[in-house]
């Protein structure tokens, strides 16, 4: 399978998993970082913003998929780090981190 194509399999079923966890509370997943630029490398982690509305505290949001997330870095070989964002501050770019994750994000 190459880079590519189980990329796109990972997201899929994260989304999925996501959609499952959190229904109408999941407003997006977008694909940044290395991966979504074609710069990855051996070592390189996935990286994964998940946008949320509304969302609860940021360590509940990381326990609460913290299973999905292993089961999923198991199957695919990869790390997956997440960053999790309201729809409130995803929608207003205020972070200057928001902006420059927004450059080179893709959805899932």
């Amino acid at each position: 399978m190459s880079v590519n194509s189980m990329v796109a399999e990972l997201l899929r079923e994260l989304r999925g998993k996501l959609r499952d966890l959190y229904g109408n509370r999941l407003v997006g997943v977008y694909l940044f970082g290395s991966f979504s630029r074609g710069e990855e490398g051996p070592e390189s982690d996935l990286d994964v913003l998940i946008v949320l509305d509304p969302m609860n505290r940021y360590a509940g949001e990381v326990d609460l998929t913290g299973e999905i997330v292993s089961d999923l870095s198991l199957k695919y070989g990869v790390a997956i780090s997440r960053t999790f964002v309201s729809r409130d501050l995803w929608d207003r770019r205020e972070l200057s981190f928001l902006r420059a994750i927004e450059k080179d994000a893709i959805p899932a």
